[in-house]
């Protein structure tokens, strides 16, 4: 029962080197398919770093180290290949964690294409100021649907080193366009002594 168990556990090793091996190559393939990046920056909870990977990562080294330390070289191959998942998984998660301001729109996560927003979609935007930066709010329609059925929120957290540059960047892209459905002022004192 051990050599199964023994077995199974190194079979779902393998498996999960290997998915975490593509993943990381898909996010890095998507990271490189992006066009004209005018902009990105770290969105992680720890600090920029997404959360899990980073801890996961960090336990799975202090432990490598001791299997280094200590010369168990019968488990080194075990602890090789949860280094290597948890590098993998650090690599995708930190891609697909940074948000990437582009001349075609606003990503949030490289790996899902729902959190891509065409700048033409978006119908306006709340600025709010915050501890650490300015929390963007975009109210955009997704395509080929009704705007109540297709009406959706992105928030979007800019640091204050960033704040600048995406000001400059949605002002170039969203200010003419906003501006020109403003609903113009209305005299109601003059039209109703007319």
């Amino acid at each position: 029962m051990e050599e199964i168990l023994s077995l199974f556990f190194r079979g779902v090793i393998v498996m999960f080197t290997i998915a975490s091996t593509l993943l990381a190559g898909y996010s890095f393939q998507n990271k490189l398919r992006l066009r004209k990046v005018r902009l990105s920056w770290r969105a992680g909870k720890l600090q920029g770093y997404p959360l899990f990977a980073t801890v996961f990562l960090g336990i799975v080294m202090g432990l490598s180290a001791i299997v280094v330390f200590t010369g168990d070289i019968a488990r080194f191959p075990i602890f090789f290949a949860y280094v290597w998942i948890g590098t993998m998984w650090f690599i995708s998660s930190y891609l697909a964690s940074k948000y990437y301001i582009t001349d075609y729109g606003i990503v949030k996560n490289i790996n899902e294409p729902s959190q891509t927003i065409p700048w033409f979609q978006i119908l306006d935007y709340v600025e709010r100021p915050e501890k650490n930066g300015v929390e963007y709010l975009f109210n955009y329609s997704e395509m080929d649907k009704s705007l109540i059925e297709g009406y959706k929120q992105l928030k979007l957290f800019v640091p204050r080193n960033r704040y600048k540059a995406v000001k400059k960047i949605v002002s170039l892209k969203l200010e003419n366009k906003i501006e020109g459905q403003a609903i113009p002022d209305i005299d109601l004192k003059r039209i109703q002594e007319d």
